[in-house]
């Protein structure tokens, strides 16, 4: 166990491919001029990506949608044009399962026709051995549609830690991990172990998760020593989700409609002093409530902590930052600045302070609490496509960003 952060072989995956992406960018289609009525690509259906096996695209057509890392033999090195009419993402290699040695095709979205006979001095016409469709450029190039999240073997949270910061371990493993939902709605789970090459492997808990609008936990709502989740759908319906301790969840219990009237809400531990968890959940007038926890996995009464939250968009709740052992809060208002929120365990909040750097809107904040292992918790957040770990002190501060891993930046991704 060890209380300094140490460099960490960054993205075993990521980085690997991100340098082979970067050498390729000769080979990456962004969207081209539509095509006049009655050309031969009109043979793609609208909504579909397909693949020709003549130039100019003739001969026989095929619409893909899944990955094949290899071909069969009527259509190894026989691909010579390609239409991408749909919203996926694809990348062509010309070698079985995705070697990129020594180069590749990225095709965005909605790119329309490429003839491979004209292209790149013809390159990969007729030598495309394999292919990849996925709906972010995140996992078409990465291959798998969650982050690489490792931790350390003796990076572990010292034990006995405040009741504020057991938060963020759904095994009760003593490491931090995350829940990554992917832009398709699949929802994983990322314990931060890997293999002796330290290759990371997500575990699917299920699908369907698009349908929920806000998804937050912070440790055990239930009184069973699990951590669980909490989950907004579309129409309005919280649930409750109680962890099993394995990485997932049991059935999940409805807690109450109409809270679609919050526009956010955050799991954010016990501030109220009372040892059950609460939520915070700012309303869309701007008010901040507290729901007190009952210890079942519901509420009761709720409490309001103020108006004028409505300068705020995006609230965060990384546990105890300031080492008096209350859960705190952080608050991202417009102007880019993130507010720590002390709790005074009475269910509000004492005097806020700035915390350094600027936050963009447009970015993620969250935490998972203690990352490092030294019983501080930490901020998290991606920049550009990479997420940094700001590690707290325990003092009420952080220190300077970390890098991390690859972060897919995809609208629906959703890390906490």
């Amino acid at each position: 166990m060890t209380g300094t952060p140490r460099p960490r072989a960054l993205a075993r995956r990521a980085l690997g491919t991100a340098a082979a992406l970067a050498a390729s960018l000769a080979g990456l289609v962004t969207a081209a001029p539509a095509a006049s009525a009655a050309e031969p690509s009109d043979r793609c259906p609208a909504g579909r990506l397909c693949v020709f096996q003549y130039p100019n695209y003739g001969g026989a057509m095929k619409i893909l949608s899944a990955s094949a890392p290899t071909l069969t033999a009527d259509w190894n090195d026989k691909i010579s044009s390609i239409v991408n009419k749909s919203g996926l993402w694809a990348t062509f290699y010309t070698k079985p399962r995705y070697e990129t040695d020594p180069d590749y095709i990225i095709v965005t979205p909605h790119n329309g026709a490429i003839d491979l006979g004209f292209s790149w001095d013809r390159t990969y016409d007729n030598k495309i051995s394999s292919y990849r469709v996925a709906t972010t450029q995140y996992e078409v190039v990465q291959g798998v549609p969650y982050m690489d999240w490792y931790v350390f073997p003796e990076v572990k949270r010292p034990e006995g830690l405040p009741a504020a910061g057991q938060f963020g371990d759904l095994n009760n493993d003593r490491r931090p991990d995350l829940l990554e939902r992917a832009d398709d709605g699949r929802l994983w789970w990322l314990s931060g172990n890997g293999d002796a090459d330290r290759v990371t492997k997500g575990k699917l808990i299920g699908g369907g998760w698009n349908s929920m609008t806000q998804l937050v936990r912070h440790g055990d709502y239930n009184g069973d020593g699990r951590e669980d989740l909490f989950a907004r759908d579309t129409t309005g319906v919280l649930w409750f989700y109680p962890g099993n301790g394995a990485g997932a969840f049991s059935t999940r219990v409805k807690i109450g409609a109409g809270w679609n009237t919050m526009r956010e809400i955050s799991a954010v531990g016990d501030v109220t002093g009372d040892g059950r968890r609460d939520l915070v959940a700012r309303d869309t007038t701007g008010v901040l409530w507290t729901y007190p926890g009952n210890g079942k996995g519901a509420f009761g009464t709720r409490k309001k902590v103020g108006a004028g939250w409505n300068v705020m968009n995006k609230l965060a709740s990384p546990g105890d930052m300031t080492g008096d052992g209350k859960s705190d809060l952080l608050a991202r208002d417009t102007d880019r600045a993130l507010w720590l929120y002390p709790g005074n365990g009475s269910g509000a909040f004492g005097a806020r302070k700035k915390l350094p750097y600027g936050w963009p809107s447009s970015d993620p904040v969250f935490s998972v609490g203690d990352v490092s292992g030294d019983g501080h918790s930490d901020i998290l957040r991606p920049i550009n496509s990479q997420l940094f770990i700001y590690h707290g002190t325990g003092l009420g501060t952080i220190k300077s960003p970390w890098a991390d891993t690859l972060y897919d930046t995809a609208d629906r991704v959703r890390v906490f």
